[in-house]
């Protein structure tokens, strides 16, 4: 009996020392396993961005972004529009590359899929453009056809239409007002002011305010600085009207009816002020002639 417990005893020694091992073995195992570095994947961000439309070439717009500490090989896969982005390869660097296609009006965003050769993910670049005022837009209620050049949040638009094409300055010929002399531009309204408080609102003043393009009550009619913008800006003012249900201005050699009525006139109780848009030129002529009324509105 004394032997086969010393054998039993042997053999649960050696479980014990063989499970020991084991466990001891594990140990080491998991030390060796946690001292070993693990390398981190590589990877890039994608990246959005907001700029003005219109930028120059070469323009700077952002760079792209990686976790590595060594150099990259960066590469364009996709864009859109095409030749929109170019990208440094080892920076991340992105420029404008056409600058023609950073309009707001076509292209609202441009956007660009970016990879590398040592990243497991490629990258959304997204550029959101802002609309800036431009000479011959369709904003405001009208067409953009002067930007203060102090504000280019600030300028004058005309009407996509005539609002008359023969109708009188007033029924007199020269009638009195005072105030109403000033030619230059933003201040047409305040001429309008003046001759319809003096004058009434059935003539071309009155019909000039009318208006309510875009939902807007402020029209008027323009002073000689403001029609002489309009001529100087006419192709682009014709080409935005026929696009939204407009029509072109009237630029025909001179003769009274072929110009238009100014809210200017060339002294206090004295003719009115014509501007013929084809060659931006001014005459007088008397207030109870007919010609055309194209309204203008100003915008901040």
């Amino acid at each position: 009996r004394n032997v086969l417990k010393q054998i039993i005893m042997k053999k649960m020694f050696k479980i014990k020392s063989l499970l020991a091992l084991v466990a001891i073995l594990s140990i080491a195992s998991c030390s060796s396993d946690d001292a070993t570095p693990q390398t981190p994947s590589i990877t890039i961000q994608d990246l959005q961005v907001t700029i003005d439309e219109n930028p120059t070439s070469g323009q700077v717009i952002g760079t792209v972004q990686s976790n590595s500490t060594t150099a990259m090989n960066y590469s364009i896969v996709s864009q859109s529009p095409l030749s929109a982005l170019s990208i440094d390869p080892v920076t991340g660097e992105l420029t404008v590359l056409d600058a023609g296609v950073y309009d707001f009006e076509t292209n609202p965003t441009i956007t660009a899929v970016i990879s590398s050769s040592e990243t497991v993910n490629t990258a959304t670049v997204t550029v959101n453009l802002v609309n800036v005022n431009e000479i011959g837009d369709f904003n405001y209620g009208g067409i953009i056809f002067w930007i203060d050049p102090t504000d280019d949040t600030k300028g004058l638009v005309c009407a996509v239409t005539d609002q008359s094409s023969s109708i009188r300055w007033h029924d007199t010929q020269q009638p009195s007002i005072t105030g109403t002399t000033s030619t230059s531009l933003q201040t047409g309204s305040t001429n309008t002011d003046l001759i319809i408080a003096s004058l009434g609102s059935n003539f071309a003043a009155g019909v000039a305010r009318a208006y309510n393009g875009g939902g807007f009550n402020d029209w008027f009619l323009p002073s000689v600085d403001e029609l002489k913008e309009m001529a100087n800006n006419r192709a682009l003012i014709d080409a935005t009207a026929a696009a939204n249900s407009g029509t072109a201005l009237v630029a025909e050699p001179w003769s009274m009816s072929n110009g238009y009525w100014s809210s200017s006139q060339q002294s206090n109780g004295g003719s009115v002020y014509l501007v013929n848009l084809l060659t931006a030129g001014e005459n007088g002529g008397y207030a109870i002639n007919f010609a055309s009324v194209r309204a203008v509105r100003a915008f901040d």
